[in-house]
C-alpha cells in the first residue's frame, strides 16, 4: 500500500499571476490537503472518502483522481496490476487552495511509486498540469509545482525543470483562510481583463523579476515593499465578499500583506511575526469565515508532496 499527502498552496502569490506559487503548512500540525492511497486489487476500483468527498460527482468516471488513474495505466504503465485507488478529499472545492491540484498530484505521485514507473520531475509535472487544465482551463503550474515540490516555487514552461525554488524569509508567517464559500475558477478567470496596456504589462514584469530577484539576495523586507497585484486581485475582489474589509483590517493588526490565494475565494496574509499572524486569524474567524469555513496560521510547506507510509 502506498499512501501520499498533497498539501495545499496558494497560487499567484501576490506579485507572480500563473507564475508564482506557495505550498502551506499549518503550525499547529493539520494535514491541509489531499491523501491517496493505493493499493492492490483484484480489479480497478476507485472511492472518494473525506470531509468534502460530497461536494465532487458521484460517478467515479467524472472524478479527476480516476482520470489520472485510467490515464497512467493506459499510456504510462500499461502492464500495472489492478489497483484499489481511495482519494481523500480533505481540501474544499473551488477554495483558491489548489484543491483540484492536490488531488492531481497525489494521484500520479502515489501511482508512480506505486508501480515504480520512476518518472522524472519534468515528466510527473507535465502530467500534472494536463490533469489540472481540465478544472482550470489551461496549462496553469502554479499550484502543481508548489504542491509537487513545496516551498515557494517560480514556475512555467520557459524555466529549466519546470520549476525554480525562491528563498523566503524563516520568519514569515501566512494566514489562510477560506471564508465557506466556493468560487468557480470559471468565472474568477472571466472577469480578468483580455488584454494588457503595455504599461501595466511592462510593470508586471518589473514586479515579478524584482521580487525574485529580491528574495533570492536576501532582501526579504524590500521584496515585501514591491508584493502588490494589479493583475487579478482588482477584478476578483468584488465577488468575495468581506475581502475589502480585511484588507483594510488587517495591517492595522501588522499583516504585511493581505491578497487572495489562487482564483479566490481564500485569503491570505503574510506577517513577519506569530503574534501578528495570530491577531489577524482571530480577526478573520470572527469577521470573514461562515460555519463552513476554516482559518490556518502556516509556515510554508517545504516537504511538499510525500509518502506518509512505507
Amino acid at each position: 500500500m502506498i499512501e501520499v499527502y498533497a498539501p495545499a498552496s496558494i497560487g499567484n502569490f501576490t506579485v507572480g499571476f500563473d507564475a508564482l506559487g506557495a505550498a502551506l503548512a499549518p503550525i499547529d500540525g493539520t494535514l491541509l490537503g489531499d491523501v491517496v492511497v493505493v493499493s492492490d486489487a483484484e480489479k480497478d476500483e476507485f472511492i472518494c472518502t473525506g470531509e468534502y468527498a460530497h461536494k465532487l460527482p458521484s460517478d467515479a468516471s467524472e472524478n479527476l483522481a480516476y482520470q489520472c488513474l485510467m490515464h497512467f495505466k493506459q499510456h504510462v504503465a500499461p502492464n500495472m496490476t489492478p489497483v484499489k485507488l481511495e482519494l481523500k478529499k480533505n481540501l474544499p472545492v473551488g477554495s483558491g487552495l489548489g484543491s483540484s491540484a492536490c488531488s492531481v498530484v497525489a494521484t500520479f505521485a502515489a501511482l508512480d511509486k506505486f508501480a515504480d514507473t520512476q518518472l522524472s520531475q519534468v515528466e510527473l509535472i507535465e502530467l500534472m498540469a494536463d490533469f489540472e487544465a481540465i478544472v482550470s482551463g489551461g496549462r496553469h503550474y502554479d499550484n502543481i509545482t508548489p504542491c509537487y515540490l513545496g516551498g515557494l516555487q517560480l514556475t512555467g514552461d520557459l524555466i529549466p525543470n519546470k520549476s525554480l525554488t525562491l528563498p523566503v524569509d524563516e520568519n514569515w508567517y501566512y494566514v489562510a483562510a477560506f471564508p465557506g464559500f466556493s468560487l468557480n475558477t470559471a468565472k474568477a478567470r472571466s472577469v480578468l481583463p483580455k488584454q494588457l496596456s503595455m504599461h501595466d504589462s511592462v510593470e508586471f514584469a518589473q514586479r515579478l523579476s524584482a521580487f525574485s530577484s529580491l528574495l533570492l539576495t536576501q532582501r526579504f523586507d524590500d521584496a515585501l515593499s514591491i508584493m502588490q497585484d494589479a493583475i487579478a486581485e482588482p477584478y476578483r475582489a468584488p465577488l468575495i465578499k468581506g475581502f475589502s474589509e480585511a484588507k483594510a483590517s488587517l495591517p492595522e493588526l501588522g499583516a504585511e500583506i493581505v491578497s487572495i490565494s489562487g482564483a479566490g475565494p481564500t485569503l491570505f496574509s503574510l506577517c513577519k511575526t506569530l503574534e501578528s499572524a495570530q491577531k489577524c486569524a482571530d480577526w478573520l474567524k470572527e469577521n470573514y469565515i461562515n460555519e463552513q469555513g476554516f482559518c490556518h496560521v502556516c509556515k510554508l510547506d517545504n516537504d511538499g508532496t510525500r509518502q506518509l507510509t512505507a
